[in-house]
C-alpha cells in the first residue's frame, strides 16, 4: 500500500483544503528579506523556437545547477542549510536553488558557488479532485525557483475555493509568480499527482518547468501498467502545443548523514543523482534567463559539449573522454516517436522538408545514465 513517502510527510492544515498559502505564517525566511535575486526584465524570456548557439560560440559556460533539495529547515531532513551548500559545493556545483518546504531559505555561499533562494510550494491533503487511488493521496508540489525572500507577496494570492487539483497547482503558481519566481511542477508520478492535460493546462497558466527525472527512489518516473512515465507525460504535453522544459533533480534530503541513514535500515534520500546543465554566464540572473528560454539540458550523469538547433537540424555530442560509451542518440518528435538512432560520440539530425512539431534528443550511455536535451521546434 502506498502511503506519503518519509521525506513528504503530511503537514499541518492551514486551511480547510490543506492549502498553505495564508501564508506569512507559513513560509519563513532563514535571514531577513533582501532584494529578489534576477532581473525582472528577463522574466518572461520563455520563447525558444530553437534552442541557442553553441557554446563554443559564445561567452557563456555550462554551469551545474541543482533546482531541488532540501534542510533541515524543511522539517524533514537533519542537515542544516550551510552543511547542504557546502556538500553540493564540494560535488562540483556552481549552483543550487533552496526549495524547503514552504520555508524560503536563504544563506551566504560558503564559496563560489551561487546560492539562489526558492521553495516547494507543498500541498498535501487525503483527498482532492480527481480523488487518489486507494492507499494514495492528494501530494501537489510546486517548486518556486529564484523568489524574492519576503515572503508576505504571497499573501496577495487569493487561496483557492475547492479541490480540484488544476486549480490548487494553479494556485502554486501564482503564488510563485507573486514571490517573483519561475514555477516547476515537481514529481508528477509521485502518488500520481498530475497528468498530461492537467500538465497541459498549467502550462497556460504559466508553468515553465517540469520534473521528468525527479531521482529520488519514490518518485514513480517510470510510471506503470496504467500510467505512463514522466517521460511520456512530457511528450504528451509538447504535442498538445504546449512549451514545457524538462529538468532532472535530486529532492535530496540526505547527505554527510546519508551512510547512517541506510544503515539505520531506511532509504536515504541522497544528492549528485540528477541535476541541469545550463548555458550561461555564472551570474544568477543569466541563469535564470537561460532555464526560461530552455537553454539547458538534464541529465543524470552523461554529459554534453554541444547541443545546437537550428533550420538547418540538431546537433548533439558528448564531453570529449567521456566513459561508458560508445552512446546511443535518439532524436524524438511528436507523440514521443523515435524519428531516427544514432551510435556514437555526436550526431547530427536535419529537419525533413515536411517535418512539422518539435525535436528533442535523449542521449543514453552503456551503464544506462542519460541526458535530455529541451525541444525546439523548426522557425521556416
Amino acid at each position: 500500500m502506498h502511503r506519503p513517502a518519509p521525506h513528504h510527510p503530511q503537514r499541518r492544515q492551514l486551511a480547510r483544503w490543506g492549502v498553505a498559502w495564508g501564508l506569512v505564517a507559513a513560509l519563513g525566511c532563514e535571514r531577513p528579506p533582501a532584494a529578489m535575486p534576477g532581473d525582472s526584465s528577463e522574466a518572461k524570456t520563455r520563447a525558444n523556437p530553437v534552442a541557442a548557439a553553441d557554446a563554443s560560440t559564445t561567452k557563456t559556460q555550462w554551469l551545474k545547477g541543482q533546482l531541488h533539495l532540501h534542510s533541515n529547515a524543511s522539517g524533514d531532513s537533519e542537515t542544516p542549510p550551510a552543511d547542504v551548500a557546502r556538500w553540493y559545493s564540494e560535488h562540483g556545483y556552481d549552483f543550487i536553488v533552496f526549495t524547503d518546504h514552504n520555508r524560503i531559505t536563504e544563506i551566504a555561499s560558503p564559496s563560489a558557488m551561487l546560492i539562489i533562494p526558492g521553495i516547494e510550494l507543498t500541498q498535501n491533503m487525503e483527498t482532492c479532485s480527481p480523488r487518489p487511488l486507494p492507499g494514495m493521496a492528494c501530494l501537489l508540489h510546486v517548486n518556486g525557483l529564484f523568489v524574492g525572500t519576503d515572503a508576505s507577496a504571497a499573501s496577495t494570492v487569493a487561496a483557492p475555493t475547492g479541490p480540484d487539483r488544476l486549480e490548487l497547482f494553479s494556485h502554486a503558481v501564482e503564488v510563485t509568480e507573486a514571490l517573483g519566481g519561475v514555477a516547476l511542477l515537481n514529481h508528477p508520478n509521485f502518488h500520481y499527482a498530475a497528468d498530461a492535460d492537467l500538465i497541459t493546462a498549467l502550462a497556460g497558466r504559466g508553468l515553465t518547468l517540469l520534473e521528468v527525472a525527479n531521482e529520488a527512489v519514490d518518485s514513480n518516473n517510470q510510471g506503470d501498467s496504467t500510467h505512463p512515465s514522466t517521460e511520456a507525460l512530457w511528450d504528451a504535453v509538447l504535442t498538445s502545443g504546449a512549451k514545457v522544459w524538462g529538468v532532472a533533480s535530486d529532492d535530496a534530503h540526505h547527505y554527510y548523514d546519508a551512510k547512517a541513514v541506510r544503515e539505520s535500515g531506511k532509504l536515504a534520500h541522497v544528492g549528485d543523482r540528477g541535476w541541469v546543465m545550463v548555458r550561461a554566464d555564472p551570474q544568477v540572473a543569466s541563469i535564470r534567463a537561460a532555464l526560461e528560454r530552455g537553454d539547458f539540458y538534464s541529465t543524470n550523469g552523461v554529459l554534453l559539449s554541444t547541443v545546437r538547433t537550428d533550420d538547418s537540424g540538431t546537433t548533439v555530442s558528448v564531453q570529449d573522454g567521456s566513459p561508458a560509451g560508445p552512446f546511443r542518440f535518439e532524436f524524438i518528435g511528436d507523440e514521443g516517436r523515435v524519428l531516427d538512432e544514432q551510435t556514437g560520440e555526436a550526431a547530427t539530425w536535419t529537419w525533413p522538408a515536411d517535418h512539422r512539431g518539435y525535436v528533442r534528443v535523449r542521449v543514453r550511455d552503456t551503464q544506462g545514465r542519460t541526458a535530455w536535451t529541451q525541444p525546439a521546434w523548426r522557425t521556416r
